[in-house]
């Protein structure tokens, strides 16, 4: 059979394993859908079934934590399979992701390490023996090797192909192998050979309890990605020590010791497969027999084919992927990936510190698999829906209403589709965004809906239409703050100024930007960096992109520090034609500027949502115009609303 993606799905066998496809899950913890008890649910068996269903080869569940030590860590590491009494929901799982043709794979993650000393007190150990904590010694690494092995028989009778060692990224087993990090002069420092004696005790102890029952893939950094670091000449040779105790090399990249959490989890600022140089450079040595693994931002399907057709690597792993469409594979094999839910890299799935549940921006059915079997009614008669306003949150409702068989007419006032989203064609840093509204755009014509745009909807206008539901999504608009000079002509909102950019009639060098949430920090890093405006920004909190997810705002604060000059803590006191004023500690201050623009929130259409409740007999509101806030609550408010139906 011919494919389109050749490469993509070939076959390929590891250590008698044969995996039906080169793409993997890889690991994204998914721990919030658990309850207390440390072993999966059937919320969470759902989740990981419902990938295994979507296409891919390998499944990677994350994460056992390797430090039993201490308690289980609530913002990663969750699982527990030490636990003979829980085998049997470990077993539902891998029953689960075996029953459509994938292998199970579970994640070996050691952040730290505790255990007793020879005194028998509870210690933290480390490395080198920093302040607090007690050095690695041998007796301990040999404790935590037979912890791993311990992990790994009990993955063997939890019906596991696979377990993946977390050995990069600054945690501990990279700690050692890190000539910047490890200071160490005994046995286990200086020479690379010495640095892998702790990883190679632990790959040794669990072939001497499992033999070859079970594949190791092993995640090592390609490159810290910092001066004095572990390189890939590194990683070659420490592969060149491993590889006979391992099945498959995993190459990531950097170290949260180098500060490059946003490289290793890449952001929308980086290019799919942004690390795959480095899986390139290990394939590339001729030094490395076993199969090579590259993973990092990757979701469209021709670029994972062009990883593998041009020998990066041999299999290719995603995370997020994955996520925002469990079904990418499949929808790929299946010549459908003009239907793949494009990722934003927003992070909300993966910021485990700040999420309070899991979920994707882009697809509303992630974390809530289970649930929605019991939520979702039986499609009942064909109805006429009419959706008002064609931003995401309406045309994820008209997708969702079309897909269950209503007749949909969506109603936009403007030109195009896109609402609040149309600024992302213009901003090379939010192409991941753009290419999200695309897709809405496209599904929204390719599922069939009547688009009428350039029509301002009124309540006249759509009763004619004679719906059985209305769909509001009218939006919101900029909030205008209260203050001396704010209606001035060099005043303008961020659309609006996004709007004159495009058009070419922003001719203003120096521009103050007013607010420092996600839309003034992303406006004046395009003002900036895009433009070349000399650029301020005032904002009264202080903090920048305070909702953002942590890494996208730690790199967009990072663009903000090389292009933009802002002042936080900065109260505006008014607007004049040189420019804006504010008040700090330190008194008054000017920005001069010839342009203001104004990114201080927004305002729902609450009134304009009133407009259409009663024209049929069921009315929903959606998106921005109920609270203005993000993507993620405007494409659920679309989907929920339209679902029921």
């Amino acid at each position: 059979m011919k494919r389109k993606y050749p490469h993509m799905f070939a076959p390929i066998t590891i250590g008698g394993v044969t995996f039906k496809n080169r793409v993997w899950t890889a690991p994204a913890g998914a721990h919030l859908l658990y309850d207390k008890n440390p072993w999966p649910n059937d919320h969470a068996i759902a989740y990981y079934a419902n990938k295994a269903k979507g296409g891919a080869a390998t499944i990677t569940v994350s994460a056992q934590n390797m430090d039993i030590f201490q308690d289980y860590d609530a913002a990663h590491a969750h699982e527990n399979i030490f636990d003979p009494e829980s085998h049997r929901f470990w077993n539902h799982l891998t029953d689960a992701i075996h029953f459509y043709g994938a292998k199970a794979s579970l994640e070996l993650l050691g952040f730290s390490y505790h255990g007793y000393n020879y005194r028998g007190e509870k210690v933290s150990y480390s490395v080198n023996g920093d302040p607090g904590t007690e050095i690695l010694t041998r007796d301990a690494m040999e404790q935590i090797a037979g912890l791993y092995a311990d992990a790994a028989e009990n993955a063997v009778k939890c019906g596991f192909d696979l377990i993946l060692i977390h050995g990069g990224h600054g945690r501990i087993l990279s700690q050692i192998l890190s000539p910047l990090y490890n200071t160490r002069t005994d046995e286990f420092g200086g020479s690379l050979e010495n640095r892998a004696k702790f990883p190679i005790m632990v790959l040794d102890a669990i072939r001497a309890r499992v033999g070859r029952k079970l594949l190791i893939e092993y995640r090592v950094s390609g490159s810290e990605l910092i001066d004095g670091g572990f390189t890939t000449d590194d990683c070659v040779a420490f592969l060149k020590l491993i590889q006979d105790k391992i099945d498959i090399a995993h190459i990531s990249a950097g170290s949260f010791f180098s500060d490059t959490e946003h490289i290793m989890h890449p952001n929308n600022f980086l290019l799919p497969g942004v690390n795959a140089y480095l899986a390139q450079a290990v394939k590339q040595s001729g030094e490395i027999h076993i199969p090579v693994l590259t993973l990092g931002g990757f979701q469209r399907p021709e670029d994972i084919e062009a990883a593998l057709a041009e020998g990066k690597a041999d299999i290719v792993s995603t995370a997020r992927g994955t996520i925002a469409d469990c079904d990418l594979v499949t929808k790929a094999r299946t010549d459908r990936e003009d239907e793949i839910i494009p990722c934003i890299k927003c992070f909300h799935c993966l910021d485990y510190r700040r999420a309070s549940t899991f979920g994707c921006s882009v697809n509303p059915t992630v974390g809530r698999e289970l649930r929605l079997k019991w939520l979702v009614p039986p499609v009942g008669e064909q109805k006429r829906v009419v959706v008002v306003g064609g931003g995401p949150a309406g045309m994820e409702a008209a997708i969702t209403a079309r897909q269950r068989g209503h007749e949909v007419i969506l109603l936009e006032r403007a030109a195009e589709l896109g609402g609040k989203l149309t600024f992302s064609r213009q901003v090379p840093f939010k192409r991941d965004l753009c290419h999200f509204m695309d897709y809405l755009i496209h599904m929204v014509d390719k599922t069939g809906v009547d688009v009428r745009l350039n029509t301002e909807a009124t309540p006249e206008g759509v009763e004619a239409l004679e719906p059985d539901v209305v769909i509001a999504g009218v939006g919101a608009t900029a909030l205008i703050p209260n203050l001396p000079g704010v209606t001035g002509a060099n005043v303008i909102t961020a659309e609006e100024a996004y709007a004159r950019a495009r058009a070419g009639t922003l001719p203003e060098q120096k521009i103050a930007v007013l607010g420092g949430g996600d839309v003034g920090c992303e406006t004046a890093v395009y003002l900036a960096e895009e433009l070349g405006k000399q650029v301020e920004l005032v904002e009264m909190t202080g903090v920048l992109a305070a909702t953002s997810c942590t890494i996208p705002r730690v790199a967009l604060t990072k663009h903000m520090e090389q292009s933009v000059k802002f002042h936080l803590n900065a109260t505006c006191t008014a607007i004049t034609e040189a420019g804006l004023t504010y008040r700090d500690e330190d008194g008054e201050h000017t920005v001069e500027a010839e342009l203001v623009v104004l990114a201080a929130g927004m305002v729902s259409r609450r009134e304009q949502v009133e407009r259409f409740r009663t024209i049929a007999e069921e009315f929903f509101a959606v998106g921005d115009c109920v609270v203005a806030n993000n993507v993620r609550t405007a494409v659920r408010s679309g989907y929920d609303s339209a679902i029921q139906l």
